[in-house]
């Protein structure tokens, strides 16, 4: 019997007659029931259940077993995609279920992430809307929008441009871009379409129509 064969809906009681290491990953067994294939799980789960060969398993155990193995398989998964960097929780949500995960299997996988500490949507905010104003002189609307994107509450989002604008000369930052974004723009000669120009660039870097009025109105008369 193929080792990605699946059990069925509905497994018949019977006695195991048979574990066996899967030679493709050898932390998972292929468990035989009346010597057929019935299902595989990783080899945490035959101590969870004491499964041995001789047990006999009626169909509620052999069904919890397979939702154990899911969500085992689900928190395993979302490890590995947490591994590479920080996510959102509704970043790990997707990910589960674009991977074939039930939605009830991903959201305890997710609630368990966030439990460990491993999700963490509150310092994720916080710690974006510093790396993006750092790095890319994102402003508040910016950041707002992308955290939105990646699922992030109100909340959240709200406290963590608190705290930007509490740690950060927000308009001071804009204005430095603006000046470079200026000089470049100084062979554009009708002046109208050189502040209209400016200004969707600060637009689109998220900063407020007030502080870009306020600062193109300085360029302007610096000229």
């Amino acid at each position: 019997m193929a080792e990605h064969e699946h059990a069925t809906d509905a497994p018949s009681p019977g006695t195991i007659t048979r574990l066996a290491p899967q030679s493709k990953n050898p932390e998972r067994v292929s468990v035989y029931v009346d010597d057929a294939f019935a299902f595989g799980i990783h080899q945490d789960l035959l101590l969870e259940f004491n499964l041995r060969t001789g047990l006999h398993l009626d169909t509620e155990t052999q069904v919890a077993i397979m939702v154990a193995e899911r969500e085992r398989a689900a928190r395993a998964k979302a490890l590995d995609y947490l591994s590479y960097k920080p996510r959102t929780a509704q970043e790990v949500r997707r990910k589960l279920t674009r991977s074939g995960f039930a939605d009830d299997v991903a959201e305890q996988a997710v609630a368990r992430m966030q439990d460990l500490g491993y999700v963490d949507d509150a310092d994720y905010a916080r710690r974006y809307a510093e790396q993006r104003f750092r790095s890319k002189g994102h402003g508040p609307r910016r950041i707002a929008y992308d955290l939105r994107r990646r699922g992030v509450a109100r909340q959240h989002i709200d406290a963590a441009l608190d705290t930007l604008r509490a740690d950060k000369d927000l308009a001071s930052r804009a204005r430095a871009l603006a000046r470079k974004r200026w000089k470049r723009l100084a062979r554009e000669q009708d002046p109208y379409k050189r502040r209209r120009k400016l200004s969707r660039y600060l637009q689109r870097r998220g900063y407020s129509f007030d502080v870009i009025r306020r600062i193109t109105d300085e360029l302007e008369a610096s000229d």
